[in-house]
C-alpha cells in the first residue's frame, strides 16, 4: 500500500519559551499518493483556525511545499489519523505516514524526539486530552459525582506522568511549562462547562466546586502571559473563566457591561488584552449598542494587532452596505427573477430586516426552520420584515422550492431568494472563498444600516429583545 508521508520543516528565531518579535516561515512538504492529500490547520493568535492546504503539480504528480507564517510556536494538528497534536519549534520535522494500521498516523524526526513523543505517550496511556466535559451534570446528582471524579482522576495521572517522564524524555523548559498548563486546561475548561454552555442554567453548584475553579484565579495560573498566542487551551480558560467570575451577571441585562470590566480588572499584561480582544470578537458582530465599547478597546487593549482586528470587525457592517461588488450580488427571487443586494435593501427601507441564511440541503440549518416561524409569528403585525436567503447549489432551485412548501415557509409576507455559495456577498459576510457558513442571521435597521453582521439566532430568547429594539428606534 502507498504511504503519504508530510514532512514539516521549521526555521523560526522564537523558543518555546518565549515570545518572538519577527515572522518565521514554517515549510510543509508532503510526497504523493492514491489518496486526497493531507491537511494541516491550527489556531492563530486571534484563535482564528488557519488550514494549510497542498497543491499537486499536474506534470510530476508531486505537492508544492506550502508555508505558514507565525511568530510564535504552533499547536499544529492533522485531519487523518488520531489527530494528536504536534507542538512545533525551530528546527522541527514531522514524517506523517498516511496509511498504516497504529495510531497515531505520524511518527517524528527531530532534536526533541521526547517532546513529539508526548502525546501519542498520554494516548497510549489512555490518559489524551480529549476528555469529555462537564455539559449538564449539575442538572444531575446520578452523573456529577463519578464524571467530577474521572476529570480529577485524568488530571492528576496526566500531571505525575508528565513529572516521571520530563527527565527520561528530555524535556526542555519551554516545553515542561506548555505542557504543564495544556494539562491543567483541559481539565479547567471541563469544570467550566456550565458557564460556557448555552443556555446558562442558573442553578447553584457545590460551594466545594465553586471554591475549586476559585482557586485557579489565586495560584497565578492567569499570569502566563508568553503562552498566550500559543496554546489555544489556556486562550479557551481565559474566555471562560471571565464568565465564571462574571456569573451573577450571566443572561442579565448588564452582562456585557461586567464582562468587560471584569476582564480589565480582574487580569493583567497580554491576559487581560485576550479576555477582552476574545469578549468583543465574539460581541461586536452579535449585539446592539457597542458603540461605547468601541471607544472603550482602542484605549484598554495595549497589543495594537488585537485593536486593529476589532477595527476590521467594527467595520464590516458598512462595508457590507457600501461596497460595489457586494452590492452587485445577484439574487434570485422565488418568481424567477433576479435582484441585486443593494436592491433589496433599498426596496426594505423603512422596515427593519430579519435576513436568515438557510439551505434546503443542510440539516443543522432545518433544526431552526420551527423557531423562524415562530418568530414570524410573534412580529406578523410589525414593522419587520423576514427575509429568507437560500444558499443553493446552481441546480437546487426544485428542491429550494420544495423545501420551502414541506417546512411551511411559503407564509404571505416572507421574502425568498437564492443566491450561490460563492458569490460575493456569502464570502465577505463568511470571511471565506469557499462560500456561506450556516446557519447565519443578519439584523438590518429600518435605515437600511446593518445592525448585527451575526445576528442572534431565531431560538436565541434575546433576538426579540434586539428586535424590539430596532423597532422602538424606527419610531
Amino acid at each position: 500500500m502507498k504511504k503519504i508521508l508530510l514532512l514539516l520543516f521549521i526555521t523560526c528565531s522564537c523558543q518555546s519559551d518565549k515570545k518572538s518579535s519577527t515572522w518565521t516561515t514554517i515549510t510543509l512538504l508532503a510526497e504523493p499518493s492514491l489518496h486526497d492529500p493531507m491537511m494541516a490547520y491550527y489556531s492563530d493568535e486571534f484563535d482564528d483556525y488557519q488550514d494549510v492546504y497542498f497543491k499537486k503539480d499536474s506534470i510530476s504528480g508531486r505537492y508544492f511545499p506550502a508555508s505558514i507564517k507565525s511568530k510564535y510556536p504552533i499547536w499544529l494538528r492533522f485531519t487523518k489519523g488520531a489527530q494528536i497534536p504536534v507542538y512545533v519549534i525551530a528546527g522541527d520535522t514531522v514524517i506523517m505516514n498516511r496509511v498504516t494500521s497504529d495510531q497515531p498516523y505520524y511518527t517524528f524526526k527531530l532534536t526533541r524526539p521526547g517532546e513529539f513523543g508526548f502525546y501519542s505517550l498520554l494516548n497510549k496511556k489512555y490518559l489524551g486530552m480529549n476528555a469529555g466535559d462537564l455539559s449538564g451534570i449539575h442538572n444531575e446528582e446520578k452523573i456529577f459525582r463519578p464524571r467530577t471524579k474521572m476529570l480529577n482522576y485524568l488530571y492528576n495521572e496526566r500531571r505525575a506522568l508528565l513529572e516521571r517522564v520530563k527527565d527520561s524524555l528530555a524535556l526542555g523548559p519551554g516545553f515542561y511549562n506548555f505542557i504543564k498548563t495544556e494539562i491543567t486546561s483541559t481539565y479547567l475548561t471541563a469544570l467550566l462547562a456550565p458557564y460556557y454552555l448555552t443556555p446558562f442554567n442558573r442553578q447553584p453548584l457545590r460551594k466545594t466546586y465553586l471554591d475549586t475553579l476559585s482557586n485557579f484565579y489565586h495560584t497565578g495560573f492567569f499570569t502566563q502571559d508568553s503562552l498566550v498566542f500559543c496554546s489555544p487551551h489556556y486562550r479557551n480558560c481565559i474566555t471562560f473563566y471571565n464568565r465564571f467570575l462574571s456569573r451573577q451577571a450571566l443572561q442579565m441585562p448588564q452582562e456585557m457591561e461586567v464582562l468587560y470590566q471584569t476582564a480589565k480588572s480582574k487580569f493583567s499584561g497580554r491576559v487581560r488584552d485576550y479576555a477582552l480582544f476574545s469578549l468583543l470578537k465574539e460581541n461586536l458582530p452579535k449585539n446592539l449598542g457597542m458603540e461605547k465599547y468601541l471607544a472603550q478597546y482602542r484605549t484598554d487593549i495595549t497589543y495594537q494587532p488585537y485593536s486593529r482586528y476589532l477595527d476590521s470587525i467594527a467595520n464590516r457592517p458598512k462595508t457590507l452596505v457600501s461596497d460595489w461588488a457586494i452590492a452587485a450580488s445577484y439574487l434570485e427571487s422565488y418568481q424567477g427573477k433576479q435582484i441585486t443586494w443593494q436592491k433589496l435593501l433599498e426596496e426594505n427601507k423603512g422596515k427593519v430586516m430579519y435576513v436568515n441564511f438557510w439551505a434546503s440541503w443542510f440539516d443543522p440549518e432545518i433544526l431552526q426552520i420551527a423557531p423562524s416561524i415562530k418568530l414570524v409569528n410573534q412580529f406578523k403585525d410589525s414593522n419587520i420584515v423576514f427575509v429568507f436567503i437560500a444558499v443553493e447549489f446552481p441546480d437546487y432551485k426544485q428542491k429550494w422550492k420544495e423545501a420551502i412548501s414541506v417546512y411551511g415557509l411559503n407564509k404571505s409576507g416572507l421574502q425568498h431568494f437564492k443566491i450561490e455559495g460563492k458569490s460575493r456577498l456569502t464570502e465577505f459576510i463568511s470571511g471565506i472563498p469557499e462560500g456561506l457558513s450556516m446557519p447565519h442571521y443578519l439584523l438590518v435597521d429600518a435605515s437600511g444600516k446593518v445592525a448585527a453582521m451575526d445576528a442572534k439566532s431565531p431560538e436565541d430568547f434575546q433576538l426579540r429583545a434586539d428586535i424590539l429594539k430596532l423597532l422602538k428606534t424606527n419610531k
